[in-house]
């Protein structure tokens, strides 16, 4: 029977810590088949646009996909704004956190809006991010009509009530090269509207394109799983303990369908605990039963 032991042991214990782990990734905890990739990839653009007035000549909604995702990477301008109360707002206050970036006009008539609520959202994942971990940036481009007035209203009329999050204008010349580092392409009609690509994008703490996402309505956790990389990947990068905390909580930070929210989990530790446990009880039962085998009394036996 000795000969078995060693197999038998490693057999279970393999078995004890494994099937958790697999059981974990398999459940419905984790979750990751909704991760929404931000690289170069073909999701449906959203144009905003009267129902009577037809695209320009010139606006296509292909090269206008293609300008936006080439803007993955670019690195933004430092460019100023002023607030809601006439207050200059620079980017690079935001610096050393991510950003979320929301370009809107202050007179659209359906998506602008819908866009601004479905951002509300973000408020969900305060809890497990963080309060203070990141920004969110709404700025209108009509810089004839979006001034702070209208835009305090306008965030006054959205119901907007998230912390570290802010309304915008700018001079003509800042929207230029804003738009230009974000890939955002806009044109107005006859009508006095606008027609733009509907986006939401995300920039990093080093104040480059990280992610973009496309049309006015989200699931929250569309939102959410750009934030949470970027946020934790500064964490995971503190030296010693906090780093090594910062990266367990990384792992163990899962969507809840049910909530919508990100919360941290560690069932997955649980499992594998209770899994090596239940191994190492075996393996006691075995190591004491072949103790007390009568075979061990005649070597001459195996």
């Amino acid at each position: 029977m000795r000969r078995y032991l060693l197999p038998i042991s490693l057999a279970v214990l393999s078995f004890g810590v494994v099937l958790p782990g697999m059981l974990f990734y398999l459940s419905k905890d984790w979750n990751r088949d909704h991760v929404i990739v931000g690289k170069p990839v073909a999701p449906a653009v959203k144009l905003q646009a009267q129902a009577t007035v037809a695209a320009p000549q010139g606006f296509d909604e292909r090269e206008a996909l293609r300008i936006s995702q080439a803007a993955i990477g670019n690195q933004l301008g430092d460019y100023t704004f002023l607030d809601r109360g006439g207050r200059t707002v620079r980017l690079a206050d935001y610096r050393g956190k991510p950003l979320v970036i929301s370009m809107i006009y202050t007179h659209c008539p359906i998506i602008c809006a819908t866009t601004t609520r479905s951002l509300s959202a973000l408020k969900l994942s305060q809890d497990a991010l963080g309060e203070d971990s990141f920004g969110v940036l709404t700025i209108g481009f009509d810089t004839e009509n979006d001034t702070p007035e209208a835009m305090d209203d306008f965030a006054k009329r959205m119901g907007v009530n998230l912390p570290k999050w802010e309304f915008a204008s700018a001079d003509p010349e800042t929207i230029k090269k804003l738009s230009k580092d974000l890939g955002f392409v806009f044109f107005p009609t006859d009508e006095g509207g606008y027609n733009h690509i509907t986006q939401t994008t995300f920039v990093d703490g080093q104040g480059k394109v990280y992610r973009q996402i496309y049309g006015d309505e989200f699931e929250n956790k569309t939102l959410l799983e750009p934030l949470k990389d970027m946020i934790y990947n500064i964490k995971t990068a503190e030296p010693g303990l906090a780093g090594l905390s910062n990266k367990i909580k990384l792992f163990c930070t899962v969507y809840d369908d049910k909530s919508g929210k990100y919360e941290i989990s560690y069932n997955y530790f649980y499992a594998v605990g209770l899994g090596v446990l239940v191994s190492l009880s075996i393996i006691g039962w075995i190591v004491f039963e072949y103790r007390r085998s009568p075979k061990r009394s005649h070597p001459g036996h195996d």
